[in-house]
């Protein structure tokens, strides 16, 4: 196997249990490793830190899938840690069929994201090195899932960053293009294959808990950046009179207005623009709603993009709290690692001062359990929500 040692000091760090090694620590590399080969990690005594995946193209250059000598990567260890993570969640007791049974880093397989939908798994890779393991996860998942189907999906961001093509395709059975999975008392079509993500946003499955709490009968509600529907329909659920869900995805609002027909909800208004245009609107129109949900995609890709990203989500904090009802609430959230809690404290204390609004914290909000937050890898706590009284 292909040797990595690492720089003097670098194996405080690993031995801490964070899962990757970057390029400019990397003291030698024993062989010539193509993108996604098995290697030793060494630190600069030679002393083994763990066993990882590499490579040499990106940033990032190893990481790991395990810190135990006696664990070498196999068919058996992804094996062992699926079943691991399958029995974490059976733990969880969820509310739903619906769950992510693998979060990468969070469950020691980094690259790879597996969710599950009434039975069948999707899953999402994200780096070479996992893709090279395809087969090892699909018959992983055959033996301990024993999924209806399993339907690979790879993001074009990370082909484009990690420098691998691959086809979307059923691994496994049989998947259609649409499934129906259940939450609570909501009921929800799941299109896997052209979806975003996998499909749908199991992360927020506690925030749209959250949310339902903060309504009551008879309030106006707004849900930007609606998606299929999750927050708008968990809004009209609980009594809302009337719900407005801004979206600028045709596909998304289509499939937003047959899980409202799905749960024989009616009253809520879908719109196609973009969220901002479509904020500003109301705000001119003078329009005030006593619950706003701002969900948007993640504007920080890279550290490089936090700057811009802050902007984005100052105007959105102006432009919620002109339309939020004295006495109602504002909620925003960042989907985004590199928007840390506090960007997203400041960018709301910012709007504050510019349109002269005090707020009330009544709330705050991470991903769910399922996507688990491992303290050593401070990437996988990525999903952050801020839940707001407007005074």
């Amino acid at each position: 196997m292909i040797e990595v040692r690492l720089r003097p000091g670098v194996e405080k760090k690993i031995k801490a249990f964070f899962q990757w090694v970057y390029n400019l620590e990397i003291e030698d590399i024993k062989g010539s490793p193509k993108p996604g080969d098995l290697v030793k990690v060494l630190d600069s005594k030679k002393k083994f830190l763990g066993y990882g995946y590499i490579n040499p193209n990106t940033k990032i250059m190893v990481r790991f899938l395990s810190f135990n000598e006696r664990e070498v990567p196999s068919k058996e260890l992804i094996k062992d840690r699926i079943r691991s993570a399958l029995e974490y969640r059976r733990r969880l007791h969820l509310k739903s069929n619906a769950f992510r049974l693998v979060h990468s880093e969070g469950d020691l397989l980094p690259g790879l994201i597996v969710d599950v939908y009434d039975g069948y798994a999707v899953m999402e890779v994200t780096t070479y090195g996992m893709w090279k393991l395809t087969d090892w996860v699909k018959q992983a998942l055959i033996e301990v899932l024993q999924p209806k189907g399993i339907y690979l999906r790879v993001s074009d961001y990370a082909m484009n960053i990690e420098g691998f093509s691959a086809e979307e395709r059923v691994l496994y059975g049989e998947v259609p293009e649409r499934i129906k999975i259940w939450e609570e008392d909501l009921e929800f079509f799941v299109d896997v294959i052209k979806g975003q993500k996998t499909g749908f946003y199991l992360d927020q499955r506690r925030a749209r808990k959250m949310i339902r709490d903060l309504v009551e009968p008879g309030d106006v509600c707004l849900d930007v950046f609606c998606h299929t529907g999750g927050f708008a329909l968990s809004m009209k659920k609980k009594g809302a009179s009337k719900v407005i869900a801004v979206d600028l995805s045709e596909r998304a609002l289509n499939l937003a207005k047959e899980n409202a027909k799905l749960n024989q909800i009616e009253g809520i208004e879908w719109v196609e623009d973009n969220a901002f245009h479509f904020l500003r609107k109301l705000q001119k129109a003078g329009e005030k709603f006593d619950v706003v949900v701002i969900d948007p995609p993640s504007f920080a890709r890279t550290k490089a993009t936090v700057e811009n990203a802050m902007r984005g989500y100052k105007e959105l904090c102006i432009r919620g709290l002109q339309i939020t009802k004295p006495g109602g609430y504002l909620v925003i959230y960042s989907c985004s690692f590199h928007i840390q809690r506090e960007h997203l404290l400041s960018a709301i204390l910012e709007a504050c001062k510019d349109v002269k609004k005090q707020v009330r914290v009544v709330g705050e909000s991470f991903q769910d359990l399922d996507h688990p937050w491992i303290l050593q890898m401070p990437n996988t706590l990525y999903l952050k929500g801020i839940y707001l009284e407007v005074l």
